[in-house]
């Protein structure tokens, strides 16, 4: 039986495993470390305006999606840094009943949007339309310092 949970400090190690897993597989292939991940989530859950789910099934965590939010003129906007499903649990609905939850639970806290960045040729892309998510005309620059 799945589960959903709010993430915290308390819990995210627990999700450690699950994103090691998923973006260190194609089409990522990224190489993260345990230690390393586990700086990230803590790092992220840090912050003041965290937010975060996780999706779990018989123990195992399986999904999460997670952020912060941002004050703007007249409300407040979330972005989402991190949304993953473990590949044995992908294209079954999981990952769209995960956003479709954190999202209501966005609004109820009153943000007015969420927003976030993926590749343009990565399949998750097709996803998040999939969603409603639309191109917003924002262009993100990249600059390697030193």
């Amino acid at each position: 039986m799945e589960n959903i949970t709010s993430l915290s400090l308390k819990n995210i190690y627990e999700f450690v495993p699950l994103y090691r897993s998923v973006f260190n597989a194609p089409p990522w292939n990224d190489g993260w470390t345990e230690e390393a991940v586990a700086e990230r989530l803590t790092s992220f859950a840090q912050s003041p305006a965290f937010q975060g789910m996780g999706l779990s099934m018989h123990g195992e965590a399986i999904g999460l999606v997670l952020g912060w939010g941002e004050r703007w003129v007249q409300s407040w906007v979330f972005h989402i840094k991190e949304m993953c499903i473990h590949e044995r649990y992908q294209q079954q609905g999981f990952g769209a009943k995960l956003m479709r939850g954190f999202e209501e639970h966005l609004q109820a806290r009153g943000f007015m949007s969420a927003n976030l960045q993926t590749g343009e040729s990565a399949p998750a892309r097709k996803f998040y339309e999939s969603l409603g998510y639309k191109q917003c005309g924002y262009v993100s620059l990249l600059k390697k310092l030193g």
